[in-house]
């Protein structure tokens, strides 16, 4: 999360519904699904004419240049590959382009991405896939702002999280929504909660578990002039979005490892799962369908080297995590989740801060963005048998320029110009 990397660390260091888990991360992929031919990534525009992201100040400008969602076309047999081959503009600038859906949603259905500054939701349809067209918008929800991540469940539902209310409660908590695929609110509840009454309770990341009915959301504050937030996991009843219990991480001794429960991911049994910090703490989450679930830490990298594990990618065994501090991503075996297994790590450039991840559901192909000092989107490949992540080499712009597709550019297709940060990224369904 770049936000909190410019804001927290300057003020701290100077499927189907008898599924467990949902199509979101499980490994195993229809096979009816051939390799994407398109990659979706939405960016926002950071030349030098865009306001502040940090002033929280989203606009429609129209002499602005837009945020948009790029079309990359990722065909290894097309003579276009690895070029932008489109842009869809959202005629909003500086509205701090965000998540995305990890994965293209099933049927046709329009994805999501949230514009979080403007408090707007847009849904993609790409049914044709080389040119999606926004086809609406969820501009606000009674009571709440400032959505963030998305989780799709089985019948085409969409669920939300919201980082703030209206002011009207101590702490101003966040809230969980659902809503029907074209948009419409079915329903919100809000994350506040009596025993941590008063205390900023800031609705993040989330995962579903649809055979246990259940529902897991963290607490990250992307204002980065907040650092009190709640160190907390809540548990909700995905039937009806009730809230059944707030579950804080202790804090750690000697470093900051439990701050900021950052993603969560249900494990296979849908009863437990792992979650890790930003700050590179991870804790297993267990006996969530009963009376007494229970959050225990299993690892803490060492401080201050590693700092701002982000966007995780969970694929059958394997737990790839982004570390923005060391420029890696690094696989574990978490077979067993009480003891992870580091089995391996792909190194980035001082260039590249890896924040988000996520997977093309017909082939071994993952996508990772970063913001950093020159914004790119890249590939890899990953051999679910051995644990072993690699670069895609191919996936350049030229054969003989840096690896991967660049944001700092001075032209876009159409009529945009000038460097983007690109954040949520999915690939086509075909």
């Amino acid at each position: 999360m770049k936000r909190i990397a410019e804001g927290v660390l300057v003020a701290l260091l100077g499927a189907l519904a008898s599924c467990t888990r949902t199509e979101l991360e499980v490994g195993a992929t229809d096979g009816a699904v051939a390799p994407a031919k398109y990659l979706y990534v939405f960016a926002g525009y950071t030349g030098a004419k865009a306001p502040d992201y940090h002033a929280h100040n989203s606009v429609r400008d129209s002499t602005l240049p837009s945020d948009f969602v790029a079309v990359i076309d990722v065909d290894s047999a097309s003579p276009t590959y690895a070029q932008v081959v489109r842009v869809l503009p959202t005629g909003a600038s500086a509205s701090m382009p965000h998540h995305t859906e990890m994965v293209m949603p099933d049927s046709g259905w329009p994805f999501a991405a949230n514009a979080h500054l403007l408090d707007a939701t847009y849904l993609i349809d790409v049914r044709d896939a080389a040119a999606p067209v926004i086809t609406g918008t969820i501009d606000s929800v009674p009571g709440f702002r400032r959505p963030h991540s998305f989780a799709r469940l089985p019948n085409g539902d969409l669920l939300g999280t919201y980082q703030y209310g209206n002011g009207r409660v101590p702490g101003n908590p966040g809230a969980l929504a659902r809503f029907t695929r074209a948009g419409r609110l079915l329903r919100i509840t809000s994350a506040a909660d009596p025993a941590f009454a008063g205390q900023e309770l800031r609705t993040y990341s989330l995962d579903v578990s649809p055979a246990t009915d259940l529902v897991l959301t963290t607490s990250v504050p992307m204002d980065p002039a907040e650092t009190t937030s709640a160190d907390v996991v809540q548990l909700w009843r995905l039937s009806d979005l009730t809230l059944l219990r707030t579950l804080p991480l202790a804090p750690s001794v000697g470093d900051s490892t439990s701050r900021y429960p950052f993603e969560v991911r249900f494990l296979a049994d849908g009863r437990s799962a792992l979650l890790n910090t930003y700050y590179c703490g991870f804790y297993v989450l267990s006996e969530l369908d009963g009376a007494s679930p229970r959050v225990e830490p299993v690892l803490a990298l060492s401080h201050p080297t590693h700092i701002g594990c982000a966007v995780p990618l969970l694929l059958g065994r394997w737990w790839i995590m982004p570390v923005a501090s060391t420029r890696e991503f690094i696989v574990y075996d978490v077979s067993n989740p009480r003891q992870l297994r580091r089995v391996g790590s792909l190194a980035a450039d001082s260039t590249f801060e890896p924040h988000w991840i996520s997977r093309d559901l017909g082939s071994d192909r993952l996508v990772m963005t970063a913001e950093g000092p020159r914004p790119a989107v890249r590939l890899a490949r990953f051999d679910t048998t051995t644990g072993r992540l690699t670069w895609d080499e191919r996936f350049r712009e030229r054969p003989d320029g840096a690896l991967g597709v660049s944001f700092d550019r001075s032209a876009w297709p159409g009529a945009l110009a000038g460097r983007a940060a690109p954040h949520g990224a999915l690939f086509s369904r075909r």
